[in-house]
C-alpha cells in the first residue's frame, strides 16, 4: 500500500509570516531613509562574443544516425544607448537599493564567418553571417553603499534582459542532391530570421553626486545570453538545428536625475 505524506498545514503558514515581517521590516526601514524615483540617460562601450554553430541531417543520415556540425565564434567591440528610470530607496543603515527598468538601442551588429566541412547536400556549408541586436529592455537591482568620506558610492547589480535581435546567414554550396558541383556551379542563399534572447547582468559601479539632483556612474558589467536554439528546414528532408549564445563584457557611462 501508498502511503500518502502529508503537509503541515503550520509550515506554509509560517513561511507566509516570515516573508510578511521581513517586508514590513523593510519598508521600515526605507520609510526612515530619503527615497525617491529618478530618470537617466546611459551609454556603454561593449566587448561582444558569439557562438553559432548548426548541424546538418538529411533523411538518409537520419537513418544512419550520422551527421556532420560545425561551429563559429567571432567578437567585436559594439555600442548601445539608453534611457532608464527606477526607484531608489536610502536606507539608515548606510545602504542604498533601487530597482530600476530600462530600454537600450544597439546600432552595430557583429560579423562572422563559418568554415563548414563542405559543399555537398550531406555537408554543413560555408556561411557569412551577422548578428544584431535591434533592442533590449531590462530589470536591474542595485544594492551599494558610501566609500569612506571620499563623496563616492559603490554597488553591486544584478538584473535580467530580453534582447530582439537579427540574425543573417548567407550560405553556398551544391544548391541539389543529385547534382554534381561541379561541373554544376555552386549556388549561395540568404536566410534571416529574428530571435529573442534571454539574459542575465551582474556588475558592479562607481557614483558620484553632482549637485543636489544629478548623479554619475560608472558602470563595468557582464550580460550572459542563454543559449537559443532552432531548426531550419529545407527540401529534400535536410534538417538543420541552429544554435546562438554569447556574452558582452561592458563598460557603461550613466547620468541620472532624481525627480
Amino acid at each position: 500500500m501508498r502511503r500518502m505524506a502529508w503537509m503541515n498545514p503550520n509550515v506554509p503558514l509560517a513561511g507566509a509570516r516570515s516573508a510578511l515581517a521581513a517586508l514590513l521590516a523593510f519598508a521600515s526601514l526605507a520609510a526612515h531613509g530619503e527615497s525617491g524615483w529618478y530618470v537617466g540617460l546611459g551609454a556603454a562601450a561593449d566587448s561582444q562574443a558569439v557562438t553559432y554553430g548548426k548541424t546538418v541531417y538529411t533523411a538518409q543520415t537520419l537513418i544512419s544516425g550520422e551527421s556532420t556540425s560545425a561551429e563559429s565564434d567571432a567578437d567585436e567591440a559594439v555600442f548601445s544607448l539608453g534611457a532608464l528610470g527606477g526607484y531608489r530607496w536610502q536606507l539608515p543603515v548606510g545602504v542604498d537599493l533601487s530597482v530600476e527598468a530600462d530600454a537600450v538601442w544597439h546600432p552595430n551588429k557583429l560579423e562572422g564567418y563559418l568554415e563548414g566541412t563542405g559543399y555537398t547536400w550531406t555537408d554543413t556549408w560555408p556561411e557569412d553571417w551577422w548578428l544584431r541586436r535591434q533592442f533590449s529592455y531590462g530589470l536591474t537591482l542595485r544594492l551599494g553603499g558610501r566609500l569612506a568620506d571620499s563623496g563616492l558610492n559603490l554597488y553591486g547589480l544584478a538584473g535580467l534582459r530580453r534582447v530582439a535581435t537579427e540574425f543573417s546567414i548567407t550560405e553556398t554550396g551544391c544548391p541539389g542532391p543529385e547534382l554534381q558541383c561541379p561541373p554544376t556551379p555552386l549556388a549561395s542563399f540568404t536566410d534571416e530570421v529574428d530571435r529573442r534572447l534571454s539574459a542575465w547582468t551582474a556588475g558592479a559601479g562607481v557614483e558620484r553626486q553632482l549637485g543636489e539632483r544629478f548623479t554619475v556612474q560608472v558602470e563595468l558589467r557582464r550580460t550572459t545570453y542563454s543559449r537559443k536554439s532552432w531548426d531550419r528546414l529545407f527540401e529534400g528532408g535536410v534538417i538543420i538545428p541552429s544554435t546562438v549564445d554569447g556574452h558582452e563584457l561592458g563598460l557603461a557611462l550613466r547620468l541620472l536625475r532624481r525627480l
